[in-house]
């Protein structure tokens, strides 16, 4: 009986989700809006009756649905794009989301919240929506133009910075204080789990995804994508982070295989299926026994998130060099909050530290700012107008300089030594990726140690070598990356020292040299040594236990040093392979075996100000440029003597044969498929 009372409970959220979705269908507003508004109508705080029964298994089966909007996320986040969004995206996205956090703790503090409801209402209103942004603009055809691709990119950098964020909040329910130690190691071990998940999926998950997909059946590949879906949220759970987190590193990671679209087509209807169930009881949490004073907080919140989301975004991404345009446009269409905020609201539900008000104000804001979408985004073309034709002129001037003066430092070498710092610069990022890879596998020791101690047997938990014996296999599975970050830190110690002593110098350069490497190499292992004897004091045992198993592990990393390159050289290799692969594109099959297939101009391309009969695309490969989709308008069967610009879109007509050899002229040229 209980089963078919929860069947019922689905067939009533379901149906009203769907009437929803026609109505907002209809009025051209996001499905968004409509699943909240039918948990409203359904839920137990509308009378007359509630519709629903097992609020609780609902509120279960919505955590699927979080799970699968991450990995939803996560699929549209890929490495790729992230070093494709640049400079304006990161500076947008991290103004807009201290400018909002900052706004929303004062907020709460006039309506004398307290602490933690203050700094949770500050997290909620810093994060837009992916969601609710990718429906509106698909709805009004508007994912090509740049302001669009500017979205975007701020969304990735805001998702990456929301999982951070979710971090740090719940080490701060949990303990009731954040300091800056607690806050860096916080950091520090959401670093090295994200980097760990992605470099293991990179070396393992395309050769598992590529043996489900040879099977040709569709089933096989959904369950095996379903399966790491709900291992890598279970495995973040384990360690101590939430299931949001690991089900967002799992969607990062199958953006990167060949079979992203079919993944993204198997998984949309499932997906689609427990978000509805997911908004839907959002909706059923809204209670409208509140006071005047009340609605008026929801009013005014919803007020600040859009005037304060449209400021900050602007301003940061006028700050990070786009035009006033587009940074016009963009700011216009970020102010809402979505899915993240209730995640977050979510989460100082389950921690303890916030009440179902602050979850239900998270909602009804959100109700409103998606309501209002919509309209920004359609107007926010002629405010844009509106400002270059009558705002200040030395405002738009002003801008107008400033981006000009970004992009000539950007370009401008700087000094001699300018390759050589570029190069130092390259080195930090590889030796802070060995790092967080290293340290990933410590502190995963130490985690699996603090998880799975309880479920040993007393015998071997109480064991003096137990701990030990974890720390022992962190540490060998460190070993290849371990021996790599000291081979680079020795080059990055040899470059630096040539830079402080050049050839010009008198006196005995070379010995100088020799010295200041030698102190470097010194100061670097004293400090690397300090430091991971510091994450491995958990596991560690004293005296002379300790001696030996660091002795153990240096006398195997010298005895193998050669395996453990090969092994690094092997990992290194996959990886690559994996972020170089070209997705399987989405094509749009035509009789005979013709395709339609896009490419986009990229800002490094050899192509840009040449004309389609120069760039002797046609005389290559025999294909036919059908259209171009530009800012500012498309060209349909454009011409010969039609110029490309940086960011145009292709659309490529032709046999698949021709279109083989058009996609590696293009890529050679720096064009790349969309």
């Amino acid at each position: 009986m209980h089963g078919i009372q929860l069947v019922q409970d689905l067939a009533v959220i379901t149906a009203a989700a769907a009437v929803a979705t026609v109505v907002c269908q209809r009025l051209r507003q996001p499905v968004v809006l409509g699943y909240i508004l039918a948990g409203v109508v359904i839920g137990p705080h509308t009378p007359p009756f509630c519709f629903v029964e097992n609020e609780e298994e609902i509120r279960t089966l919505a955590e699927l649905g979080v799970i699968l909007l991450m990995f939803s996320v996560g699929l549209h986040f890929s490495f790729r794009k992230l070093q494709e969004v640049g400079r304006v995206a990161v500076v947008a996205a991290v103004v807009e989301i201290a400018g909002m956090f900052f706004l929303g703790e004062r907020l709460g503090r006039f309506f004398g919240w307290n602490t933690m409801d203050s700094i949770f209402l500050g997290a909620i209103l810093s994060i837009s929506s992916t969601t609710i942004i990718a429906k509106v603009l698909e709805s009004m055809g508007l994912l090509r133009p740049g302001f669009a691709r500017l979205i975007f990119g701020v969304l990735i950098v805001e998702d990456i910075l929301a999982i951070a964020m979710m971090g740090m909040l719940k080490s701060l329910g949990t303990t009731g204080e954040m300091s800056w130690a607690g806050a860096g190691a916080n950091v520090l071990q959401l670093a090295a789990f994200f980097v760990s998940v992605a470099v293991v999926g990179f070396l393992f998950v395309p050769r598992l995804i590529r043996i489900a997909s040879e099977t040709r059946m569709e089933e096989v590949l959904l369950i095996t994508v379903l399966g790491l879906i709900f291992a890598g949220a279970i495995l973040a759970d384990r360690l101590g982070f939430s299931v949001a987190l690991g089900a967002f590193l799992v969607g990062a990671v199958l953006a990167e295989v060949r079979e992203v679209h079919r993944i993204e087509r198997l998984v949309a209807p499932v997906r689609d299926l427990f978000s509805a169930i997911f908004f839907t009881s959002s909706g059923m949490l809204i209670t409208f026994s509140m006071t005047l004073g009340a609605a008026g907080q929801v009013a005014l919140i919803a007020v600040v998130v859009v005037a304060g989301k449209i400021f900050f975004s602007t301003l940061g991404a006028l700050l990070g060099g786009a035009d006033l345009r587009t940074s016009v446009r963009a700011g216009m269409s970020l102010a809402q909050i979505g899915e993240f905020s209730f995640i977050l609201a979510g989460l100082g539900m389950a921690l303890g530290v916030t009440g179902g008000r602050l979850y239900s104000i998270a909602v009804m804001v959100s109700a409103v700012t998606t309501l209002t979408t919509p309209y920004l985004i359609r107007g926010s073309e002629g405010a844009a107008d509106w400002l270059e034709e009558r705002g200040p002129k030395w405002w738009t001037d002003f801008w107008r300089f400033y981006g000009s003066w970004l992009r000539s430092m950007q370009s401008a070498p700087g000094d001699r030594h300018h390759l050589a710092r570029k190069f130092i610069r390259k080195l930090l990022g590889q030796l802070g990726l060995q790092l967080a890879l290293m340290s990933a596998a410590i502190l995963g020791a130490v985690g699996l140690w603090a998880a799975c101690r309880e479920r040993l047997p007393e015998g071997v938990r109480t064991a003096w070598w137990a701990g030990p014996v974890f720390w022992l296999g962190g540490a060998l599975l460190a070993l290849p990356v371990g021996w790599a970050f000291l081979r680079k830190y020795h080059a990055l110690a040899m470059l630096v020292s040539e830079l402080v002593f050049p050839h010009g110098s008198r006196g005995n350069v070379a010995s100088a040299r020799r010295w200041a490497t030698l102190v470097l190499c010194g100061l670097g292992a004293v400090a690397g040594g300090v430091y991971l004897i510091v994450i491995s004091s958990p596991l560690l045992p004293s005296g002379k236990m300790f001696a030996g198993l660091v002795g153990l592990v240096v006398l195997v990393g010298l005895l193998g040093r050669k395996k453990l390159v090969e092994l690094y050289a092997q990992g290194q290799t996959t990886i690559r392979e994996t972020l170089a692969s070209v997705p399987e594109q989405g094509h749009v099959r035509l009789p005979g075996g013709s395709e339609v297939r896009a490419y986009r101009v990229n800002g490094d391309s050899e192509l840009i100000g040449q004309s389609l009969r120069e760039t002797g695309l046609r005389q290559h490969s025999g294909v036919v440029v059908v259209a171009i989709e530009r800012e500012g308008g498309s060209v349909v069967s454009p011409g010969p003597e039609v110029r490309l610009a940086q960011e145009d879109e292709l659309f490529v007509f032709g046999e698949r044969d021709q279109l083989a050899l058009a996609e590696e002229f293009l890529t050679r040229r720096g064009v790349s498929g969309v």
